[in-house]
């Protein structure tokens, strides 16, 4: 993941898997179906192709051409990002927000012979220890790999105004420019994360103020 570590910096994330909870109650489902008596019904059906039928083979042809919405995930160490008051860059005693990402999701159009792909992130800035408030910039970047290539990278910008009385804030991005071919997308992972290079952080800390202890 040489490549990606260039964009971002840091190692990967594992990316989120199906509950098992919700699986293992899909799988069941025709059974309990077939158990009640519904074996003509669509419990019945589907235990026929999963007892009865042999499986079929799937034609490479049709599944080369056959475009797949890539997966999605949060860079590892990307998902935080600290905001210092001014001057105090990389001065942990002086933080002014501190900014998450806490959910991403992508959903996919076929167009032509390409997929496009729009990139969606939110989270929240938190203002920090001595009760920061204004409006503060998070930069977003959005990369696509496969492999240690990297075929898609771009940064976004982000706007979160942060308010008493509980001294937090939303941001969200929509990154709808991301494209591929239908062979790139079976084997394409999407990567979403603040961008950090340096160290350094891009966001804007505004004045400070202090609670209120009422």
């Amino acid at each position: 993941m040489a490549a990606l570590n260039s964009v971002f910096g840091l190692a990967t994330r594992r990316l989120a898997k199906p509950r098992p909870v919700a699986l293992a109650a899909a799988l069941l489902l025709p059974l309990v179906l077939s158990g009640c008596g519904a074996t003509e019904g669509i419990g019945g059906k589907l235990l026929s192709g999963v007892m009865g039928d042999d499986p079929k083979p799937i034609d490479p042809a049709v599944y080369a051409a056959t475009p797949a919405c890539p997966e999605i995930g949060i860079r590892e160490g990307t998902e935080f990002l600290p905001i210092f008051e001014k001057g105090k860059n990389l001065d942990f005693e002086h933080v002014a927000f501190q900014a998450n990402i806490q959910r991403v999701a992508r959903d996919c159009d076929y167009e032509g012979d390409r997929l496009r792909v729009r990139v969606g992130a939110a989270g929240r800035v938190l203002s920090g220890p001595k009760g920061a408030t204004g409006q503060v910039s998070v930069p977003i970047r959005v990369a696509v790999t496969i492999g240690d290539r990297v075929i898609y990278s771009a940064l976004s910008t982000a706007n979160a105004e942060v308010q008493a009385p509980d001294y937090s804030g939303l941001w969200s991005i929509v990154d709808a420019n991301v494209t591929m071919t239908v062979a790139e997308s079976h084997d394409a992972t999407i990567w979403v994360g603040f961008d950090g290079h340096d160290g350094k952080t891009k966001g804007k800390a505004p004045a400070k103020k202090k609670p209120s202890k009422s």
